[in-house]
């Protein structure tokens, strides 16, 4: 029976391990594509690697290129994974605004965790804003942000 209690303990740490492992590799893929299409346009209802983007497109190009679920509309990723508070939030996590028009409760933004620890949250996003348009790395708590945040999912 001991041997039995061994053997099941020592497996569920195995898969424990190997999760936390995949999990891992998957977060260094996503901040390597995601960053390689910094500076990428924004055009409303694109999704066009090294061309243009929409937020939605953007974060359906990465999530899609390491097999995970992704939402080809900002909206969609509300129902995805599960929800987690935003001091949780880890790399490779999807957080989500509402728009910068309409329902304060209504999703209208994607963006992907990129580092969240005593530096600060960081997420990458494909922006409309004039100032700082197309693909680009925010510091959450110094933008604008906070007003619009609603939640954050993890998805894998």
């Amino acid at each position: 029976m001991k041997v039995l209690f061994l053997a099941i303990l020592f497996t569920c740490i195995s898969m424990n391990y190997h999760a936390q492992e995949d999990r891992a590799l998957k977060v260094q893929q996503i901040d390597s594509i995601a960053k390689s299409q910094l500076g990428v346009d924004y055009k409303y209802a694109t999704c066009k690697p090294g061309s243009s983007f929409d937020c939605s497109g953007f974060t359906s190009y990465v999530y899609s290129s390491v097999d995970v679920p992704a939402s080809r509309s900002s909206k969609g990723y509300g129902s995805f994974g599960e929800k987690v508070e935003l001091s949780d939030a880890q790399p490779g996590d999807c957080i989500l605004f509402c728009g910068t028009t309409g329902s304060r409760s209504q999703i209208g933004h994607v963006g992907i965790v990129l580092e969240n620890d005593s530096t600060g949250l960081y997420f990458i996003h494909c922006s409309s804003s004039k100032k700082h348009r197309g693909v680009v790395l925010t510091e959450y708590y110094s933008s604008n942000y906070p007003k619009r945040f609603i939640m954050v999912r993890r998805l894998f």
